[in-house]
Formats: structure tokens, sequence, C-alpha cells
């Protein structure tokens, strides 16, 4: 179902997340001060003849964070369902807020400075590098160890019950029997097997709805179309196309299709 931080596919988190950064920073500025932050934090003193801007800069830099990330933060729970977001990749993210945090406040330093932007981002890349990285390196790894506390063992002999859009009951079967689950339009079809042969049921339902019941039985999503049992998989073939295909083994599957955005969350399922 991809390698999510599945924690941060709910809103909640991600607010959580841009308080705790923007708690870090302020703690750091107004206790520990370590140099990089004072360095660009007394910015704008000298050209404006002003005792002490620290205090305002500190405000101001807590503001451009609250934007940035709300932002960014907003983004990453809008595109949570498109996005291929492993340990990674959602590193590579956290680092890039952080950099785009530095850009804006950078404009904001050189301008109160009247200094050169560059000279004023390269310390400011270093300054919150330093700062937000350790709080967003804990969050990570909090929500990491959470996930995997918490996290169900797959059972085959599990019971999986499907609702309808209307959330009503429509169909329950064992997990070990679904083959995969199929979307066509505002309806999801389960491929299941009973007593050796292969049979359907259509729900109306959408693939969003129905993931994480398919997380917890261990099915892995092969297609924004396509969700899979893995214990069911025979083999992962490429056409002479260059598409890849999951083959399962039955007589009524030419192989299920698997998009590149998937292909080593099926590899790793297997």
């Amino acid at each position: 179902m991809g390698t999510y931080l599945k924690s941060y596919k709910r809103f909640f988190p991600n607010c959580l997340y841009v308080l705790v950064m923007m708690a870090a920073f302020l703690l750091c500025a107004m206790m520990y001060e370590p140099r990089p932050l004072q360095e660009i934090l007394h910015a704008g003193e000298v050209p404006l003849g002003k005792e002490s801007l620290y205090y305002f800069n500190v405000s101001i830099l807590e503001a451009i964070i609250l934007v940035v990330l709300g932002l960014t933060r907003l983004l990453y729970y809008l595109l949570r369902n498109r996005l291929d977001m492993n340990l990674l990749n959602y590193s590579v993210w956290c680092v890039l807020e952080i950099i785009a945090i530095s850009a804006f406040a950078a404009l904001y330093l050189a301008l109160m400075d009247r200094s050169g932007y560059f000279t004023y981002l390269a310390r400011t890349v270093y300054a919150m590098l330093a700062v937000l990285v350790i709080p967003a390196a804990i969050m990570t790894l909090v929500s990491l160890f959470k996930e995997a506390s918490t996290a169900e063992p797959a059972d085959e002999g599990a019971r999986l019950k499907f609702y309808d859009s209307r959330h009503q009951l429509k169909f329950i079967t064992s997990s070990a029997a679904v083959l995969y689950i199929e979307a066509n339009e505002n309806y999801i079809i389960v491929h299941y097997q009973e007593n050796g042969i292969e049979k359907r049921f259509q729900i109306r339902n959408s693939m969003k709805n129905i993931e994480p019941l398919c997380e917890r039985a261990g099915f892995v999503r092969t297609h924004r179309s396509y969700i899979v049992n893995p214990a069911h998989i025979r083999m992962v073939r490429k056409d002479v196309n260059g598409l890849y295909f999951a083959d399962l083994g039955t007589e009524n599957s030419d192989g299920i299709p698997v998009s590149k955005k998937y292909y080593d969350n099926v590899t790793a399922a297997l």
C-alpha cells in the first residue's frame, strides 16, 4: 500500500509537526541561542541604528516557519495518496522544507541588513538545518516507532468486511480468499476464490476508503486501480512494451498491471 509514514496521511499529525517545529525554533532562539542562529537574528541592527532587533527577527522568522510549513504540509496532506513517500523520500521532503524556510528567511534578513541575499542564504540554511533537523528527525522516529508498535500482523485467516460508501456491510470473506481488488469508476470489484472457483463481488465504494482495510490484511497496491493479495502473486514479469504485470496463476487473470510507482512495494512484499 505504499511506504508512507501512515501518521502523516492524517491532518492532525501534520498540524502537530508544524507546531513542534515552531516550538523548537523558539526554544533555541530564546534559551539555547546557538551561534549560527545568533548571527542571523541580529540582522538589521547596525543599518537601522537599533540596539536590538533580535526578538523582532525571531517573531518574523516564526511567522515564516508557520506559513511555509503550513503550505507544504497542506500540500503533503492533499497529495498523500499520490506521493510514493518512503522514509528516504520523506526525509528529503523535510530537508527541502527547511531549505524553503531558509530561502524566505534569508530574503527578509538580507533586506533588513541591506546585504547580499546569497550571503545570508548560506548562513540561514546552515542555521536552520542546525536548529530544525533534530526535531524533524525525532518526530519521524517517534512516528515510525508508534506505527511499528501498533501494527497488526497480517492474518491470512482473518475475516474481511467490505462496506459500501454508506458504510453498510455488503460482503464478508477471508483475507486468504481475496485475489485482488479492482476499481471500476464509482465501484470496487473484489475478486476472490470460493471452493477453487474464482468469483467477483461489486460494491459501490472507492479504493481510498478500503485502503486501510487492505493495509491491515497485508495487501499491496500495484496500480492506482488495483490492490493485490501478495500471497497469490506467482511472478512479476515485464512484457515486450516494458510494462510490468503480476501473474496470479488463475485462469481468468491475464496479469495485474504494476505501475513503476508501486513496483518496489510489490517486489518487497513477495
